[in-house]
């Protein structure tokens, strides 16, 4: 224990006599192992642990898949469901389920709820149990015995001060009596499958679970895809039989109901596919980018234990002269390897602990499951196994190395600096190595930041600047009339339109960033397909004064006004995309759409052709990397519907104007409250969360490659650089200028640089077509990044050499012929 305590005091005097080193191996190691640990304990969160329900792995999600040509994946119609679910062999149970918003009434202030209405079998399709109470019965789907409630955790704490007697209570949803049965706890719960083919597992969007009410009425009803699916594969089963079963289904029903199903298919999907959705390749190649940042950190400090070798022949040759064996010099080496592991691994997890915070705030919320995230034990000991790993292998060289050699020859190498060629090639492979590897980061950063530049001067066919968007679910018992709902909004906008520091204000069904409802129509006057198929396009409902309001380009035409209502001919505005699918050489003003669906919601008063008065600019309503899609705008007074968003334009900062437009709305009706308000500037920033994320890290993870690399060789050239004082000095007195040595030195920088740098740009090419699918507007081979970071990588390289170089140039030639 004494000797160990020796060698630990020997190995800190010897870090402290040489602070460059031991701070640059120390923080090398630290930024290894707290990003590698950070990051994986990320990915591991997201991708790779266990759902946490019971065999997870034969869960599915199942879509429709659409006729060519249009959204790949949709939900599904309710008539389409119920067959699946009984034609099918391969799942044990199949469930569906519909988003749903209610207002919860008579337990404080209303307050508007997001859940979802089930099948009695969605809890079993997940195996998840209530933690109060029991989950839904087979009978409870049917009319009449539906009014039942399952809670989440969260409203059953907030709004009923998680009282354990809430089961059989009575709560008023919707001016709507239902029972409280049950209290969910936390879970990964699908809920609101959008329209793109996407589930949320929001936890503002899982707040509460009534049944599905199952009739005749939804089981003939294929034309509305409204509903997302679930279910569990019985045992045994793999995903590729089941999905050759439902193949068939899909088949049979397209020959049954031709006129709602021909063309389209079934896809199944594994659940844990949904949680992640298309955020999945980005953490896999963050993933990836931060294990190259893991080894350049290691051949980093490979490189410099290996230069202080270099300097400490002498010191090693004497030791041995004086008596030193070989054990007792690698104990020695090992104690200083396993001294430095210890600094840089317990900086290495605060840094870990930090990083992680800092990136779950930057990481777009979307992600299921990150608020699990904590710092992975297995991952930081791999990290912290492999930073040892490297600091022993590469400290105990001096040690076997002095064990091989001839004392008296390793004392006079060592006194006059010489420089083994072994060792000295092993160094300039390591910071080639290292430079390839920060190559490749730094052009993966590259097209990252191009093409977030590029997503930024998107223009998203609207103006977001200081308008708000008022999300409002009108309850059908109090609202069941068209002309109910139309006069609660006139009198709103009435109100809102009067408040102070209101421009203007309108309705809409989506705001301008949001896409819900795809619908059928045709053209007046014009042949449809054989196969007797209609047309669709992407359905936005709008009041008067909405184009204004959100700053939309009207191109041609009229903007709607309060006379399209219902006792005046049906009115419809198209969008540019719309114009130039459908209308390619011919003026679309005056042409008339037959749109059968707003008669189905309210009856014979509604209009079903709708004349097209205007022609609007498009809408990035898909997502800014999106293609704009054709789309086609009814007035609201035309098509009214219970739910929408009220936008209003402010002549200062939005959200001074929430507080009034939640009273506003209890002006008109004192139990309707307003679900969310949101400014649209902060769901733009949404949009862009995603590619911000994937560049601020891949960009963060070139910057440390790159200083890591220049870090490399810097450390080669100094530590040659004081080896080959004397040659240096030599060539100076035989007549060279400072200016050749420089140059001289520089070259011998350079060359591992080149080579690295060449190396780095092949595996570039052939490894950045991977990232094709988080990159807008540049190609993964994009040659200004690949030229850019060879640039940017030159000058950073003569930066780096330029100072040893400097200090190479400077040699008193008089020191060197002394010292011979």
């Amino acid at each position: 224990m004494r000797t160990l305590w020796q060698d630990l005091r020997y190995g800190a005097r010897m870090l402290r006599k040489h602070p460059g080193f031991a701070m640059a191996a120390t923080l090398t190691l630290a930024l290894g192992i707290g990003g590698s640990t950070a990051i994986f304990s990320i990915v591991q969160a997201a991708l790779l642990r266990p759902l946490g329900f019971p065999a997870a792995e034969r869960v599915m999600a199942l879509w429709e898949r659409m006729p060519e040509g249009e959204q790949p994946r949709s939900r599904v119609a309710p008539g389409n469901f119920y067959d699946w679910r009984e034609q099918n062999q391969s799942f044990a149970e199949m469930a569906a389920f519909s988003a749903s918003v209610m207002t919860l009434t008579g337990a404080g202030e209303p307050e508007q709820l997001r859940g979802a209405m089930v099948t009695p079998s969605y809890f079993k399709v997940l195996d998840a149990r209530p933690a109060l109470g029991r989950e839904f019965l087979p009978e409870e789907s049917q009319p009449g015995k539906n009014r039942v409630a399952l809670l989440s955790q969260g409203v059953w704490q907030r709004r009923f001060g998680a009282d354990p007697n809430i089961l059989g209570q009575n709560i008023t949803l919707d001016d709507n009596s239902y029972t409280v049965i049950g209290v969910m706890g936390p879970g990964l719960f699908p809920a609101w499958p959008a329209t793109t083919g996407k589930f949320s597992f929001e936890q503002s969007q899982r707040q509460f679970w009534v049944p599905l009410t199952e009739t005749a009425q939804q089981r003939a009803n294929r034309r509305s895809h409204v509903w997302g699916v679930i279910g569990r594969l019985k045992e045994g089963v793999t995903l590729r039989h089941a999905q050759a079963e439902m193949d068939g289904v899909g088949a049979r029903l397209a020959e049954q109901y031709p006129q709602f199903n021909r063309g389209e298919g079934i896809i199944l999907r594994p659940f844990a596919d949904e949680l992640v959705g298309d955020v999945r390749p980005a953490l896999l190649i963050l993933f990836g980018a931060v294990g190259l940042v893991l080894l350049i950190a290691c051949a980093n400090v490979a490189g410099l234990l290996l230069a202080r070798y270099a300097l400490r022949q002498k010191e090693v040759a004497i030791r041995a002269a004086l008596g030193a064996g070989r054990a007792r010099l690698l104990r020695q080496f090992l104690t200083e390897g396993l001294l430095l592991s210890l600094l840089g691994g317990a900086l290495g997890v605060w840094l870990a602990e930090a990083g992680m915070d800092w990136l779950l705030k930057l990481i777009p919320v979307e992600i299921p499951r990150l608020a699990e995230t904590s710092l992975d034990l297995s991952v930081l000991g791999f990290t912290l196994c492999l930073s040892l790993l490297t600091s022993l292998l590469f400290g105990l060289a001096p040690a076997l190395q002095a064990s091989r050699r001839d004392l008296r020859e390793a004392l006079q190498d060592g006194g006059r600096g010489s420089i083994g060629a072994r060792p000295q090639r092993l160094r300039r492979a390591l910071v080639s190595a290292q430079i390839a590897l920060a190559v490749m980061l730094l052009i993966g950063a590259g097209l990252l930041i191009r093409s977030y530049e590029r997503l930024q001067r998107v223009n998203p066919g609207f103006n977001p600047e200081r308008l708000l968007a008022a999300e409002l679910n009108l309850p059908p018992t109090r609202y069941a009339q068209w002309r109910q709902v139309s006069g609660f909004y006139d009198q709103l906008l009435e109100r809102v339109r009067q408040l102070p520091g209101v421009e203007s204000a309108a309705f809409a069904y989506d705001h301008p960033l949001e896409a819900n409802w795809i619908d059928s129509f045709s053209i007046e006057d014009r042949l449809g397909p054989a196969t007797g198929e209609r047309p669709s396009a992407w359905l936005r409902i709008v009041s008067a004064g909405y184009f204004r309001t959100a700053g939309e380009a009207l191109l041609r035409g009229r903007e709607f006004s309060a006379q399209d209502d219902p006792e005046h001919p049906g009115a419809v505005i198209i969008n540019e995309a719309f114009a130039a699918q459908y209308f390619p050489h011919e003026d679309p003003l005056g042409k008339r759409l037959r749109i059968t669906t707003p008669s189905g919601f309210w009856g014979a008063q509604i209009p079903t052709s709708f004349e097209i008065v205007g022609v609007a600019g498009n809408v990035k309503f898909l997502g800014l990397n999106a293609d704009s899609a054709p789309a086609y705008y009814l007035p609201d007074k035309q098509f009214p519907q219970q739910s929408m968003s009220l936008l209003a334009r402010t002549s200062g900062a939005s959200l001074a104007s929430a507080a009034a437009l939640r009273q506003a709305v209890l002006s008109v009706d004192h139990a309707q409250p307003i679900a969310t308000i949101r400014t649209l500037e902060s769901l733009m920033t949404a949009q862009t969360a995603r590619a911000r994320f994937n560049t601020v890290l891949m960009g963060l993870f070139g910057a440390v490659a790159l200083a890591l690399a220049m870090l490399g060789v810097f450390g080669l050239l100094s530590y040659q650089v004081a080896q080959q004082a004397r040659e240096f000095g030599l060539r100076m007195a035989l007549g060279a200028q400072p200016g050749d040595v420089l140059r001289l030195v520089i070259r011998q920088g350079l060359k591992p640089v080149i080579a690295g740098a060449g190396c780095g740009l092949l595996g570039a090419y052939a490894l950045t077509r991977l990232m094709t699918a988080l990159l807008f507007g540049v190609g993964a081979t994009d040659l200004p990044t690949f030229v850019g970071v060879a640039l940017l990588l030159t000058g950073v390289a003569l930066l780096a050499c330029w100072i040893p170089a400097r200090r190479a140039a400077k040699v008193d030639p008089m020191i060197a012929l002394r010292r011979e």
